[in-house]
Protein backbone atom coordinates (compact mmCIF):
# COMPACT_ATOMS: atom_id res chain seq x y z
CA UNK A 1 0.00 0.00 0.00
CA UNK A 2 1.27 3.48 -0.90
CA UNK A 3 2.06 5.94 1.86
CA UNK A 4 -0.64 8.30 0.57
CA UNK A 5 -3.19 5.45 0.74
CA UNK A 6 -2.23 4.73 4.35
CA UNK A 7 -2.66 8.42 5.12
CA UNK A 8 -6.04 8.65 3.38
CA UNK A 9 -7.29 5.49 5.12
CA UNK A 10 -6.39 6.78 8.59
CA UNK A 11 -9.55 6.59 10.67
CA UNK A 12 -10.87 9.34 12.93
CA UNK A 13 -14.07 9.57 14.97
CA UNK A 14 -16.43 12.53 14.60
CA UNK A 15 -19.68 12.57 16.59
CA UNK A 16 -19.30 8.86 17.24
CA UNK A 17 -18.92 7.98 13.55
CA UNK A 18 -15.71 6.43 12.25
CA UNK A 19 -14.56 8.00 8.99
CA UNK A 20 -11.28 8.13 7.08
CA UNK A 21 -9.27 11.23 6.30
CA UNK A 22 -10.21 10.76 2.65
CA UNK A 23 -13.90 10.96 3.64
CA UNK A 24 -13.17 14.19 5.51
CA UNK A 25 -11.28 15.67 2.56
CA UNK A 26 -14.13 14.77 0.22
CA UNK A 27 -16.69 16.40 2.51
CA UNK A 28 -14.59 19.56 2.82
CA UNK A 29 -13.93 19.89 -0.90
CA UNK A 30 -17.59 19.35 -1.79
CA UNK A 31 -18.66 21.92 0.81
CA UNK A 32 -16.21 24.49 -0.62
CA UNK A 33 -17.15 23.80 -4.25
CA UNK A 34 -20.83 24.01 -3.34
CA UNK A 35 -20.26 27.46 -1.86
CA UNK A 36 -18.28 28.61 -4.90
CA UNK A 37 -21.08 27.35 -7.16
CA UNK A 38 -23.62 29.39 -5.23
CA UNK A 39 -21.51 32.54 -5.09
CA UNK A 40 -21.21 32.44 -8.87
CA UNK A 41 -25.01 32.95 -9.06
CA UNK A 42 -25.27 35.69 -6.43
CA UNK A 43 -25.56 38.57 -8.94
CA UNK A 44 -28.76 37.19 -10.48
CA UNK A 45 -31.64 39.41 -9.39
CA UNK A 46 -34.85 37.39 -9.66
CA UNK A 47 -38.30 38.86 -10.01
CA UNK A 48 -39.21 37.67 -6.50
CA UNK A 49 -36.23 39.48 -5.02
CA UNK A 50 -36.85 42.68 -6.97
CA UNK A 51 -40.59 42.78 -6.30
CA UNK A 52 -40.64 41.43 -2.74
CA UNK A 53 -37.47 40.80 -0.75
CA UNK A 54 -35.75 44.01 -1.87
CA UNK A 55 -38.81 46.03 -0.85
CA UNK A 56 -38.94 44.30 2.54
CA UNK A 57 -35.29 45.08 3.23
CA UNK A 58 -35.82 48.69 2.17
CA UNK A 59 -38.93 49.02 4.34
CA UNK A 60 -37.06 47.56 7.30
CA UNK A 61 -34.22 50.05 6.84
CA UNK A 62 -36.70 52.92 6.63
CA UNK A 63 -38.52 51.74 9.77
CA UNK A 64 -35.25 51.52 11.67
CA UNK A 65 -35.21 47.79 12.33
CA UNK A 66 -37.33 46.44 15.19
CA UNK A 67 -40.15 48.94 14.57
CA UNK A 68 -40.75 47.21 11.21
CA UNK A 69 -42.26 44.28 13.11
CA UNK A 70 -45.11 46.44 14.41
CA UNK A 71 -46.29 47.83 11.07
CA UNK A 72 -49.41 46.11 9.75
CA UNK A 73 -48.72 45.00 6.17
CA UNK A 74 -50.94 46.24 3.38
CA UNK A 75 -52.23 49.34 5.19
CA UNK A 76 -49.53 51.62 3.78
CA UNK A 77 -46.35 51.46 1.70
CA UNK A 78 -44.41 51.19 4.97
CA UNK A 79 -44.86 47.40 4.91
CA UNK A 80 -45.75 45.06 2.07
CA UNK A 81 -44.50 41.99 3.94
CA UNK A 82 -46.73 38.94 3.36
CA UNK A 83 -44.75 36.07 4.97
CA UNK A 84 -45.07 34.80 8.52
CA UNK A 85 -43.18 36.48 11.36
CA UNK A 86 -40.20 34.13 11.46
CA UNK A 87 -38.79 35.32 8.15
CA UNK A 88 -39.49 38.92 9.11
CA UNK A 89 -37.21 38.44 12.11
CA UNK A 90 -34.50 37.37 9.70
CA UNK A 91 -35.07 40.55 7.69
CA UNK A 92 -34.69 42.63 10.86
CA UNK A 93 -31.53 40.76 11.90
CA UNK A 94 -30.04 41.34 8.45
CA UNK A 95 -30.80 45.05 8.85
CA UNK A 96 -28.63 45.20 11.96
CA UNK A 97 -25.74 43.10 10.66
CA UNK A 98 -25.69 44.44 7.10
CA UNK A 99 -22.62 46.61 7.46
CA UNK A 100 -22.82 47.95 3.91
CA UNK A 101 -23.21 44.50 2.31
CA UNK A 102 -25.66 44.33 -0.59
CA UNK A 103 -29.11 43.34 0.73
CA UNK A 104 -29.53 40.72 -1.98
CA UNK A 105 -26.33 38.98 -0.91
CA UNK A 106 -27.52 38.95 2.70
CA UNK A 107 -30.92 37.45 1.84
CA UNK A 108 -29.33 34.78 -0.35
CA UNK A 109 -26.72 33.93 2.29
CA UNK A 110 -29.40 33.02 4.83
CA UNK A 111 -30.90 30.51 2.39
CA UNK A 112 -27.46 29.18 1.45
CA UNK A 113 -26.69 28.52 5.11
CA UNK A 114 -29.80 26.37 5.27
CA UNK A 115 -28.74 24.63 2.06
CA UNK A 116 -25.90 23.25 4.16
CA UNK A 117 -28.23 22.39 7.02
CA UNK A 118 -30.44 20.46 4.58
CA UNK A 119 -27.46 18.72 2.95
CA UNK A 120 -26.00 17.64 6.28
CA UNK A 121 -29.42 16.44 7.44
CA UNK A 122 -29.87 14.42 4.24
CA UNK A 123 -26.45 12.94 4.94
CA UNK A 124 -27.54 11.99 8.46
CA UNK A 125 -30.82 10.51 7.20
CA UNK A 126 -28.91 8.45 4.64
CA UNK A 127 -26.52 7.22 7.33
CA UNK A 128 -29.46 6.08 9.45
CA UNK A 129 -31.36 4.33 6.66
CA UNK A 130 -28.37 2.60 5.03
CA UNK A 131 -27.09 0.79 8.12
CA UNK A 132 -24.33 3.32 8.70
CA UNK A 133 -22.89 3.61 5.19
CA UNK A 134 -20.45 6.53 5.26
CA UNK A 135 -19.89 6.26 1.52
CA UNK A 136 -23.58 6.62 0.63
CA UNK A 137 -24.05 9.35 3.22
CA UNK A 138 -21.28 11.47 1.71
CA UNK A 139 -22.64 10.85 -1.79
CA UNK A 140 -26.03 12.12 -0.59
CA UNK A 141 -24.40 15.25 0.85
CA UNK A 142 -22.58 15.89 -2.41
CA UNK A 143 -25.74 15.39 -4.47
CA UNK A 144 -27.71 17.93 -2.42
CA UNK A 145 -24.84 20.42 -2.62
CA UNK A 146 -25.17 20.46 -6.42
CA UNK A 147 -28.86 19.65 -6.88
CA UNK A 148 -30.21 22.22 -9.40
CA UNK A 149 -33.45 22.78 -7.49
CA UNK A 150 -31.49 23.54 -4.31
CA UNK A 151 -28.80 25.76 -5.84
CA UNK A 152 -31.14 27.80 -8.04
CA UNK A 153 -33.70 28.26 -5.25
CA UNK A 154 -31.30 29.96 -2.87
CA UNK A 155 -28.38 31.38 -4.85
CA UNK A 156 -30.23 32.53 -7.98
CA UNK A 157 -33.83 33.01 -6.89
CA UNK A 158 -33.13 34.34 -3.36
CA UNK A 159 -36.02 32.16 -2.18
CA UNK A 160 -35.97 30.46 1.22
CA UNK A 161 -37.52 27.03 0.77
CA UNK A 162 -34.35 25.49 2.21
CA UNK A 163 -35.29 26.95 5.61
CA UNK A 164 -38.64 25.26 6.21
CA UNK A 165 -37.47 22.12 4.39
CA UNK A 166 -34.41 21.81 6.65
CA UNK A 167 -36.68 21.66 9.69
CA UNK A 168 -38.93 19.11 7.98
CA UNK A 169 -35.88 16.94 7.25
CA UNK A 170 -34.79 17.26 10.88
CA UNK A 171 -38.30 16.22 11.89
CA UNK A 172 -38.13 13.19 9.59
CA UNK A 173 -34.74 12.24 11.00
CA UNK A 174 -36.19 12.45 14.50
CA UNK A 175 -39.11 10.18 13.53
CA UNK A 176 -36.66 7.65 12.10
CA UNK A 177 -34.65 7.74 15.33
CA UNK A 178 -37.80 7.45 17.47
CA UNK A 179 -37.53 10.92 19.03
CA UNK A 180 -41.16 12.01 18.79
CA UNK A 181 -40.97 15.14 20.93
CA UNK A 182 -38.08 16.55 18.92
CA UNK A 183 -39.83 15.61 15.66
CA UNK A 184 -42.83 17.79 16.45
CA UNK A 185 -40.70 20.70 17.64
CA UNK A 186 -38.91 20.72 14.29
CA UNK A 187 -42.26 20.40 12.50
CA UNK A 188 -43.56 23.38 14.51
CA UNK A 189 -40.54 25.48 13.54
CA UNK A 190 -41.01 24.55 9.90
CA UNK A 191 -44.69 25.49 9.95
CA UNK A 192 -43.82 28.79 11.64
CA UNK A 193 -41.69 29.66 8.61
CA UNK A 194 -44.03 28.44 5.87
CA UNK A 195 -47.40 26.74 5.75
CA UNK A 196 -46.08 24.42 3.00
CA UNK A 197 -44.91 22.31 5.95
CA UNK A 198 -48.42 20.80 5.84
CA UNK A 199 -47.18 18.62 2.95
CA UNK A 200 -45.45 16.61 5.69
CA UNK A 201 -48.66 16.08 7.66
CA UNK A 202 -49.97 13.04 5.70
CA UNK A 203 -46.77 11.24 6.66
CA UNK A 204 -47.20 12.24 10.31
CA UNK A 205 -50.82 11.04 10.36
CA UNK A 206 -49.95 7.68 8.78
CA UNK A 207 -47.02 7.18 11.17
CA UNK A 208 -49.43 7.82 14.05
CA UNK A 209 -51.93 5.34 12.61
CA UNK A 210 -49.12 2.76 12.36
CA UNK A 211 -48.17 3.48 16.00
CA UNK A 212 -44.73 4.83 15.09
CA UNK A 213 -45.17 8.24 16.73
CA UNK A 214 -47.17 9.73 19.60
CA UNK A 215 -49.57 12.34 18.27
CA UNK A 216 -49.86 14.20 21.60
CA UNK A 217 -46.66 16.07 20.81
CA UNK A 218 -48.45 17.81 17.95
CA UNK A 219 -49.42 20.47 20.50
CA UNK A 220 -45.94 21.87 19.87
CA UNK A 221 -47.20 23.18 16.51
CA UNK A 222 -49.75 25.74 17.81
CA UNK A 223 -47.56 26.57 20.83
CA UNK A 224 -44.48 27.40 18.76
CA UNK A 225 -46.55 29.05 16.02
CA UNK A 226 -48.16 31.46 18.50
CA UNK A 227 -44.97 31.99 20.52
CA UNK A 228 -43.16 33.00 17.32
CA UNK A 229 -45.60 35.89 16.94
CA UNK A 230 -44.93 37.41 20.36
CA UNK A 231 -42.13 39.80 19.25
CA UNK A 232 -44.40 41.18 16.50
CA UNK A 233 -47.25 41.55 18.99
CA UNK A 234 -44.93 43.40 21.39
CA UNK A 235 -43.88 45.65 18.50
CA UNK A 236 -47.53 46.63 17.96
CA UNK A 237 -49.28 44.28 15.53
CA UNK A 238 -52.67 42.89 16.58
CA UNK A 239 -53.12 39.19 17.31
CA UNK A 240 -56.01 39.04 14.80
CA UNK A 241 -53.68 40.27 12.08
CA UNK A 242 -50.89 37.89 13.07
CA UNK A 243 -53.10 34.80 13.36
CA UNK A 244 -54.69 35.53 10.00
CA UNK A 245 -51.45 35.55 7.97
CA UNK A 246 -51.77 32.05 6.54
CA UNK A 247 -55.46 32.56 5.82
CA UNK A 248 -54.61 35.61 3.71
CA UNK A 249 -51.91 33.68 1.88
CA UNK A 250 -54.40 30.97 0.89
CA UNK A 251 -56.64 33.53 -0.85
CA UNK A 252 -53.75 35.49 -2.34
CA UNK A 253 -53.58 33.48 -5.57
CA UNK A 254 -56.51 32.46 -7.77
CA UNK A 255 -54.66 30.85 -10.68
CA UNK A 256 -55.13 27.08 -10.82
CA UNK A 257 -51.42 26.46 -11.36
CA UNK A 258 -48.62 28.81 -10.39
CA UNK A 259 -46.12 27.25 -12.83
CA UNK A 260 -46.20 23.81 -11.15
CA UNK A 261 -46.93 20.88 -13.52
CA UNK A 262 -50.07 19.85 -11.68
CA UNK A 263 -53.27 18.31 -12.98
CA UNK A 264 -54.68 21.82 -13.44
CA UNK A 265 -52.41 22.58 -16.40
CA UNK A 266 -54.86 20.68 -18.62
CA UNK A 267 -57.70 23.05 -17.67
CA UNK A 268 -58.28 26.19 -19.72
CA UNK A 269 -56.45 29.22 -18.32
CA UNK A 270 -59.09 31.78 -19.32
CA UNK A 271 -61.73 30.72 -16.81
CA UNK A 272 -63.53 33.36 -14.77
CA UNK A 273 -62.35 34.06 -11.24
CA UNK A 274 -65.59 32.65 -9.79
CA UNK A 275 -65.16 29.42 -11.73
CA UNK A 276 -61.53 29.14 -10.59
CA UNK A 277 -62.64 29.53 -6.97
CA UNK A 278 -65.09 26.64 -7.39
CA UNK A 279 -62.39 24.44 -8.92
CA UNK A 280 -59.89 25.40 -6.21
CA UNK A 281 -62.37 24.44 -3.48
CA UNK A 282 -63.24 21.16 -5.19
CA UNK A 283 -59.59 20.34 -5.90
CA UNK A 284 -58.63 20.92 -2.30
CA UNK A 285 -61.38 18.60 -1.05
CA UNK A 286 -60.43 15.95 -3.63
CA UNK A 287 -56.84 16.04 -2.37
CA UNK A 288 -58.00 15.56 1.22
CA UNK A 289 -60.06 12.55 0.09
CA UNK A 290 -57.07 11.04 -1.74
CA UNK A 291 -54.88 11.48 1.35
CA UNK A 292 -57.63 9.87 3.43
CA UNK A 293 -57.71 6.85 1.12
CA UNK A 294 -53.93 6.45 1.39
CA UNK A 295 -54.12 6.71 5.18
CA UNK A 296 -56.99 4.19 5.36
CA UNK A 297 -55.19 1.60 3.23
CA UNK A 298 -51.93 2.09 5.12
CA UNK A 299 -53.67 1.60 8.46
CA UNK A 300 -55.61 -1.50 7.46
CA UNK A 301 -52.69 -3.16 5.69
CA UNK A 302 -50.37 -5.17 7.94
CA UNK A 303 -46.74 -4.65 6.99
CA UNK A 304 -43.42 -3.67 8.51
CA UNK A 305 -42.82 0.08 8.58
CA UNK A 306 -39.21 0.31 7.41
CA UNK A 307 -37.08 3.39 6.97
CA UNK A 308 -37.31 2.86 3.22
CA UNK A 309 -41.10 2.95 3.51
CA UNK A 310 -40.91 6.21 5.47
CA UNK A 311 -38.76 7.92 2.85
CA UNK A 312 -40.95 6.66 0.00
CA UNK A 313 -44.12 7.70 1.81
CA UNK A 314 -42.93 11.29 2.36
CA UNK A 315 -41.95 11.62 -1.29
CA UNK A 316 -45.20 10.10 -2.57
CA UNK A 317 -47.63 12.01 -0.35
CA UNK A 318 -45.82 15.34 -0.82
CA UNK A 319 -45.81 14.90 -4.60
CA UNK A 320 -49.49 13.94 -4.62
CA UNK A 321 -50.29 17.08 -2.59
CA UNK A 322 -48.40 19.30 -5.05
CA UNK A 323 -49.93 17.54 -8.06
CA UNK A 324 -53.53 17.60 -6.84
CA UNK A 325 -53.75 20.86 -4.90
CA UNK A 326 -54.53 24.02 -6.89
CA UNK A 327 -52.42 27.22 -6.97
CA UNK A 328 -49.13 25.37 -6.46
CA UNK A 329 -45.86 27.19 -7.22
CA UNK A 330 -43.03 25.39 -8.98
CA UNK A 331 -40.97 25.64 -5.78
CA UNK A 332 -43.42 23.60 -3.71
CA UNK A 333 -41.90 20.30 -4.82
CA UNK A 334 -38.67 21.15 -2.96
CA UNK A 335 -39.15 18.59 -0.16
CA UNK A 336 -39.81 15.46 -2.26
CA UNK A 337 -37.16 16.51 -4.79
CA UNK A 338 -34.44 16.69 -2.18
CA UNK A 339 -35.58 13.42 -0.54
CA UNK A 340 -35.33 11.51 -3.81
CA UNK A 341 -31.56 11.70 -3.31
CA UNK A 342 -31.96 9.29 -0.39
CA UNK A 343 -34.53 7.28 -2.37
CA UNK A 344 -32.04 6.84 -5.23
CA UNK A 345 -29.41 5.50 -2.86
CA UNK A 346 -31.66 2.63 -1.79
CA UNK A 347 -31.21 1.31 -5.31
CA UNK A 348 -29.43 2.86 -8.25
CA UNK A 349 -32.38 1.75 -10.41
CA UNK A 350 -34.34 4.53 -8.70
CA UNK A 351 -31.86 7.22 -9.72
CA UNK A 352 -33.89 8.12 -12.88
CA UNK A 353 -36.71 9.27 -10.57
CA UNK A 354 -34.40 11.77 -8.90
CA UNK A 355 -32.98 12.89 -12.25
CA UNK A 356 -36.41 13.25 -13.88
CA UNK A 357 -37.72 15.44 -11.06
CA UNK A 358 -34.67 17.68 -11.40
CA UNK A 359 -35.20 18.04 -15.16
CA UNK A 360 -38.83 19.00 -14.62
CA UNK A 361 -37.85 21.44 -11.89
CA UNK A 362 -35.14 23.05 -14.00
CA UNK A 363 -37.64 23.62 -16.81
CA UNK A 364 -40.22 25.21 -14.49
CA UNK A 365 -37.59 27.24 -12.62
CA UNK A 366 -36.00 28.60 -15.79
CA UNK A 367 -39.41 29.61 -17.16
CA UNK A 368 -39.51 32.09 -14.29
CA UNK A 369 -35.82 32.89 -13.81
CA UNK A 370 -34.51 33.10 -17.34
CA UNK A 371 -37.53 33.17 -19.63
CA UNK A 372 -37.35 29.61 -20.94
CA UNK A 373 -38.91 28.89 -24.32
CA UNK A 374 -41.10 26.12 -22.85
CA UNK A 375 -44.59 27.55 -23.26
CA UNK A 376 -46.86 24.68 -22.18
CA UNK A 377 -46.70 22.69 -18.95
CA UNK A 378 -49.07 19.83 -19.82
CA UNK A 379 -46.26 17.54 -21.15
CA UNK A 380 -44.48 18.01 -17.82
CA UNK A 381 -47.75 17.19 -16.07
CA UNK A 382 -47.87 13.85 -17.91
CA UNK A 383 -44.25 13.14 -16.93
CA UNK A 384 -44.98 14.07 -13.31
CA UNK A 385 -48.00 11.74 -13.24
CA UNK A 386 -45.84 8.86 -14.48
CA UNK A 387 -43.26 9.57 -11.77
CA UNK A 388 -45.93 9.66 -9.05
CA UNK A 389 -47.42 6.38 -10.28
CA UNK A 390 -43.98 4.71 -10.26
CA UNK A 391 -43.27 5.88 -6.71
CA UNK A 392 -46.79 4.89 -5.66
CA UNK A 393 -46.36 1.41 -7.10
CA UNK A 394 -43.07 1.03 -5.22
CA UNK A 395 -44.86 2.11 -2.04
CA UNK A 396 -47.59 -0.47 -2.71
CA UNK A 397 -44.99 -3.22 -3.16
CA UNK A 398 -43.34 -2.30 0.13
CA UNK A 399 -46.70 -2.50 1.88
CA UNK A 400 -47.19 -6.01 0.52
CA UNK A 401 -43.93 -7.50 1.78
CA UNK A 402 -44.66 -10.15 4.45
CA UNK A 403 -44.08 -8.84 7.97
CA UNK A 404 -41.51 -11.57 8.68
CA UNK A 405 -39.18 -10.12 6.04
CA UNK A 406 -36.83 -7.39 7.19
CA UNK A 407 -35.20 -4.66 5.21
CA UNK A 408 -31.49 -5.09 4.54
CA UNK A 409 -29.64 -2.20 2.94
CA UNK A 410 -26.02 -2.85 2.09
CA UNK A 411 -23.59 -0.06 2.85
Amino acid sequence: MRSIDKFFETEITIFGVNITLFDLFFFTIIACLGLYFRLSLYDIASGDYTLAFADWMRECHEAGGFAYLGIKPGVSDASTFDYNCMFQYIIVILHYIGGGIDDMYLVKTVSVIFDYVAAVTIMRITYNVTAGSVRKSLMAFAAVMFLPSVVLNSAAWAQNDSIFTSFILLSLLSVIKGKDNRAFIYLALSYSFKQQAIFFMPFIIIMWLKNRIKIRYILWVPVVHVAAMIPCAIAGRSWADLLGIYGKQVTMFSRLSMNYPSIYTIIASDLSKDMRKIIISAGTMATVIIMGMIAYYSYKKKFEVTTRFMITLVIFTAEVCCFCLPAMHERYGYLPEILTVVYALFSYKKMPICAALQVITMITYTRFLFGSTVLSLWPLTCAMLVIILIIGYDLYLQMNVPVKNTEIVNG
